[in-house]
């Protein structure tokens, strides 16, 4: 009985670890640039994306990266934007997207976080 007790307790323990390992794991970071940030949060929905400069004449507000186990893209530019929404910026720019491949596939993607300026 206590054997069968300790296989039972010993296969959730490893189902439970399994589950930590194998489920995807993030981080973000971000590197502030500026000690003069926008009063007011962005809706993250309404923050742009630029794969290089934005169009309008802006100041950065901050380095922000997001690391992700996995390959889910979308999922990590939409945490790119909250992230930036946050400190009030208006745009991410110079958006880099990168890959690594292998048994445990891993995605990172940065960008500047700006504010437009009038």
């Amino acid at each position: 009985m206590v054997v069968l007790k300790w296989i039972r307790s010993s296969a959730q323990a490893g189902l439970i670890l399994g589950l930590l390992l194998f489920s995807a794991c993030t981080s973000s970071t971000r590197m502030l640039m500026t000690a003069d940030l926008p009063q007011h949060q962005t809706n993250y929905r309404k923050v742009a994306i630029y794969f290089q400069n934005p169009p309008r004449k802006s100041r950065p507000l901050a380095l922000i990266a997001v690391a992700r186990d996995g390959e889910n893209a979308t999922w990590a530019v939409e945490i790119l934007k909250m992230e930036a929404a946050e400190l009030g910026a208006d745009a991410l720019a110079d958006v880099e997207v990168s890959y690594t491949t292998g048994m445990f596939p891993a995605l990172r993607v940065q960008g500047l976080a700006v504010k437009y300026v009038e």
